[in-house]
């Protein structure tokens, strides 16, 4: 709390006025990250564009947030510090995603012959595919990661066509030799 005191310019006291420790804190700056993200979430999924635009739109929101904020989000997404409903928080910001992604993947869906309820199922898949894989390119050292504007556009590419579609240009993510070389 002295640090966060420290970097907000104010005094312990003032921060124990309104955040009784750490983990109120954590869940108070969760709550509006998460309700931010979710704005754009909204914004996004039901903005113009085609169903893939849009749902490129929400990877590059996501992928974005990480790439800019990475100690924020880490900070938000962490669980077991014992903040009251930080995990419940974020189980439902993933809920709320959900059903954001399946907007525009509905809209695919009805316009073919399949069944549209499968887009809540699609959109659980996506999201956790997006979290996954923006997760495991936060983990890699920077100078392994790809751009996040490439990032994003892979990981759409990926959602949309499969794992045959790859990013024009790139024929391995990282700079580790592969067994082949």
């Amino acid at each position: 709390m002295d640090e966060l005191a420290a970097q907000m310019g104010t005094s312990k006291s003032i921060v124990y006025r309104y955040f009784t420790d750490k983990a109120g804190l954590q869940a108070a700056v969760g709550a509006m990250v998460l309700a931010e993200m979710s704005g754009a979430f909204e914004e996004a999924a039901h903005g113009a564009g085609s169903p893939r635009d849009r749902l490129r739109a929400m990877v590059g929101i996501y992928v974005g947030t990480l790439a800019q904020s990475t100690s924020v989000y880490r900070f938000v997404t962490r669980s077991g510090d014992g903040a009251p409903g930080a995990d419940a928080d974020v189980s439902d910001f993933l809920t709320t995603l959900t059903d954001y992604v399946a907007a525009p993947l509905r809209d695919v869906l009805t316009g073919s012959t399949s069944d549209p309820r499968l887009a809540d199922a699609w959109a659980a898949g996506v999201v956790g595919f997006v979290r996954g894989a923006a997760e495991s390119w936060l983990a890699l050292d920077p100078a392994d990661r790809l751009d996040p504007e490439r990032l994003v556009v892979l990981i759409s590419n990926w959602l949309w066509a499969g794992a045959s579609a790859p990013l024009p240009g790139i024929t391995r993510i990282s700079t580790v030799p592969s067994e082949e070389a």
